[in-house]
């Protein structure tokens, strides 16, 4: 149930509080900064051919846990193309202290074109680590995703790890293997690497860079040249279980997507 940033940091950023200084002025101008880089590079950058509404996610469970959230990605329109949008609609919960489940859906809204579905998607966790580690934490995941049209349906195999750093940072590293299934599927299985450097900036406040790498398949292992993204990201509260998170990612490679601009908003309950 985490987030690109994931809002729900409380658990792992349990460090004491009384040496810190007044973050208020840092996250201010660090927001502004990231803000500033995101704006400059939109218009120095391309049209993304697809919109990347993923997340770099942590392998922590807490009891009790729900939320729902809804995530928005958009690239803007340029040279005389329509901006292109996908959203996702997502339900989480914990089923225990160790385990949790997610439900959701992503829907392709091309302007001009059609609002079409694209996929159902369900996601069950494990955390392996003690809930006490002092230092590395990981859990293993599987994903099945439905669907529609003539796409192959799929299936998933992750390993989340999480690391624990000085000044207030987080590192994680999330290793995914896919494989399609149906009548259009190819017969290898996919491999994609995605991580993540998380800073806490305040109980309300996280600031990271993510970064989304494909590492080719079973017959053509490897990342060069392969699709590769990376952006910055801001998350915080409004207050009352309701988080939020802004952020943008750029391809590096010529196979990557251009551009992402992504919006998320959560609810947990």
């Amino acid at each position: 149930m985490a987030s690109p940033v994931d809002t729900k940091l409380s658990r792992c950023f349990s460090e004491p509080q009384s040496q810190e200084f007044d973050m208020s002025a840092v996250l201010s101008a660090s927001a502004r900064a990231l803000l500033a880089v995101a704006s400059t590079m939109l218009f120095i950058t391309g049209v993304a051919e697809a919109q990347n509404t993923s997340s770099v996610s942590g392998p922590t469970v807490s009891a009790g846990d729900r939320e729902v959230e809804y995530r928005l990605g958009w690239v803007p329109g340029t040279d005389g193309r329509d901006a292109d949008f996908r959203h996702r609609f997502d339900f989480g919960l914990s089923l225990s202290e160790r385990t949790a489940f997610k439900v959701f859906a992503n829907f392709d809204d091309n302007p001009g074109g059609d609002f079409s579905f694209g996929n159902l998607n369900a996601e069950y966790l494990i955390e392996l680590s003690p809930e006490d580690a002092p230092f590395w934490q990981t859990g293993i995941r599987f994903d099945g995703r439905l669907s529609d049209g003539s796409n192959p349906d799929r299936l998933g195999f992750n390993w989340l790890n999480q690391w624990k750093l000085p000044a207030r940072l987080r590192a994680r590293a999330h290793f995914i293997a896919t494989h399609e299934i149906g009548s259009n599927a190819a017969d290898t299985v996919d491999f994609e690497l995605r991580s993540s450097l998380i800073w806490k900036a305040s109980d309300d406040y996280s600031l990271s860079l993510l970064s989304f790498t494909d590492l080719g398949n079973t017959d053509d292992f490897g990342a060069e040249g392969r699709g590769h993204q990376i952006g910055p990201a801001i998350d915080g509260s409004f207050g009352n279980g309701i988080g939020w998170t802004l952020g943008t990612l750029f391809g590096v490679t010529d196979r990557a997507a251009d551009h992402d601009i992504r919006f998320w908003i959560s609810k947990s309950f």
